[in-house]
C-alpha cells in the first residue's frame, strides 16, 4: 500500500503527497494524464475509503499550477546565471520561446551532465513571430528575474543567434556560446553532403527497405534516418551497417540469416571501406560532444578533449575531425574567465521539449494549447 504526506495545501482538497506522486508518474514515468487514475485504482493509496482517484482534469490542473509557480517563483539575483534558449514549433502559427537556466556556481560536478532537475524555468513566451529584436526582448524579460546572465547557450538558429548577440552587445558581461551537439551535427552534415557515396548509399538503402518491408525479411530492415536532426542520430544506422557487413562476411557459414542478408544487402560490400570511414566520423563527433556535455567549457579544455579522444581505439579515430573539434573547443573556451566553467551543450532543452510532447500526446494535433504552461512542471524539482 502506498502512503503519502497527508498535508493539504491551503485552499486545496488533495494532499501534497498525492500531488507529488502524480507529478512523478507524469514527468518521470511518462504516464498519460488519463492513465494516472488507473494507476491509483491498481495501487491502494491508504487515504481512506472516501478517497477517490485523481481525475484527468485534476491532474492537468495540478501540472498547470506547478508550471505557473515555476514562472512566478522568486529567484536569486546574481551575476553567474546561464540561459539556454530555444523555440518549439508545432501546428499553427504560434511557437514557444523556452528559456530555462541555472547558476554556474551550482552546475553538477563532472562527469555528471546537466539534467532537467538542475534547471529553473526563467521564461515561457508564446509568440507568432521571431527575429533578433524579438529574441533580445525575450532575454531582457528573463533577466528581470535573475539579473544579467553570464552565459547564453543555444543552437545558433538565425533568430536566436541574432537576438543573443544583440543582448550581449548591450550587456558585455554576457557571453554567447554555441551548442557543441549542433556544431558537431553541422560538421558531419558538411562532410556527408560532400560525399557522393553517401547519397548513393541512402538511395539504395531506401530502395531495399521498400522491397522487404512487407516480406519475411522485414526483420532485416535498416533503422530510419530522422527527417530532422539526421546528423545527430547516425549512430544506430552505422551500428546496423556494421552488423550487416559481419553477416555478409560469414557467407554460407553464417546459416540462413546470413544467406538472407546476402540476398538483400549483397550490394553493401561495395561500401565496406567507406562505411568504416563514416563510422569514424560519427564516433569522433559523438565522443567530442560527450566531453562537452559532461565537462563543459573552460580555459584549456581543448587539451583535455585531446586526451579524452586519444583514449579511444585507433579504429574509431579520425584525425582531421578531431582537429576541427579541438579548434571549436579552443574558440568557445576563450570566452570563459580563468577558473570558470561554462555550459557547452544544450541537449537538456531537447529532452524538456520531448517530455512536453509526451505530456501533450494527442493535444499536439491542435497546435500549442494551454498545456504549454505544464512545461514548468517538467523543469526543476
Amino acid at each position: 500500500m502506498l502512503s503519502f504526506d497527508d498535508t493539504v495545501p491551503i485552499g486545496g482538497s488533495t494532499s501534497v503527497g498525492v500531488i507529488d506522486v502524480v507529478r512523478q508518474l507524469v514527468v518521470v514515468a511518462g504516464v498519460s494524464l488519463r492513465a494516472v487514475s488507473r494507476v491509483f485504482d491498481i495501487f491502494p493509496t491508504g487515504q481512506g475509503p472516501q478517497a477517490s482517484s485523481p481525475s484527468a482534469s485534476g491532474v492537468r490542473w495540478w501540472m498547470l499550477r506547478l508550471g505557473l509557480y515555476a514562472l512566478r517563483e522568486p529567484l536569486e539575483i546574481a551575476d553567474d546565471w546561464f540561459y539556454i534558449i530555444d523555440h518549439s514549433v508545432q501546428i499553427g502559427t504560434v511557437k514557444v520561446c523556452l528559456i530555462p537556466g541555472a547558476r554556474l556556481s551550482e552546475l553538477p560536478s563532472p562527469p555528471r551532465p546537466l539534467c532537467q532537475g538542475d534547471l529553473r524555468l526563467l521564461a515561457l513566451i508564446p509568440t507568432e513571430q521571431s527575429n533578433g529584436p524579438i529574441v533580445q526582448q525575450q532575454l531582457e524579460e528573463a533577466s528581470r528575474r535573475t539579473g544579467i546572465p553570464r552565459e547564453i547557450a543555444s543552437d545558433h538558429g538565425s533568430d536566436v543567434k541574432s537576438g543573443s548577440e544583440l543582448f550581449a552587445s548591450k550587456h558585455p558581461e554576457t557571453t554567447v556560446v554555441y551548442d557543441a551537439a549542433h556544431h558537431g551535427a553541422c560538421v558531419l552534415k558538411h562532410r556527408f553532403d560532400r560525399d557522393p557515396r553517401w547519397a548513393e548509399f541512402v538511395s539504395r538503402l531506401g530502395q531495399t527497405k521498400s522491397r522487404i518491408q512487407q516480406t519475411s525479411d522485414a526483420c532485416l530492415m535498416s533503422p530510419s534516418l530522422c527527417p530532422k536532426a539526421r546528423y545527430m542520430n547516425l549512430a544506430s544506422l552505422l551500428r546496423w551497417c556494421q552488423k550487416i557487413l559481419k553477416l555478409l562476411a560469414c557467407g554460407t557459414a553464417g546459416g540462413t540469416v546470413a544467406a538472407r542478408a546476402i540476398a538483400r544487402y549483397g550490394w553493401m560490400k561495395e561500401f565496406r571501406a567507406v562505411i568504416g570511414e563514416w563510422a569514424r566520423w560519427e564516433a569522433t563527433v559523438r565522443h567530442s560532444v560527450e566531453f562537452f556535455r559532461t565537462q563543459g567549457l573552460y580555459r584549456g579544455c581543448e587539451r583535455d578533449l585531446e586526451t579524452h579522444l586519444k583514449r579511444r581505439p585507433a579504429a574509431e579515430r579520425h584525425r582531421r575531425l578531431e582537429a576541427e573539434m579541438y579548434q571549436f573547443a579552443q574558440v568557445q573556451s576563450e570566452q570563459a574567465r580563468p577558473g570558470e566553467r561554462l555550459v557547452g551543450s544544450t541537449e537538456v532543452i531537447e529532452s524538456v521539449f520531448g517530455k512536453w510532447k509526451n505530456l501533450e500526446r494527442q493535444e499536439s494535433s491542435s497546435g500549442i494549447t494551454t498545456l504549454v504552461l505544464g512545461l514548468g512542471s517538467l523543469i526543476g524539482t
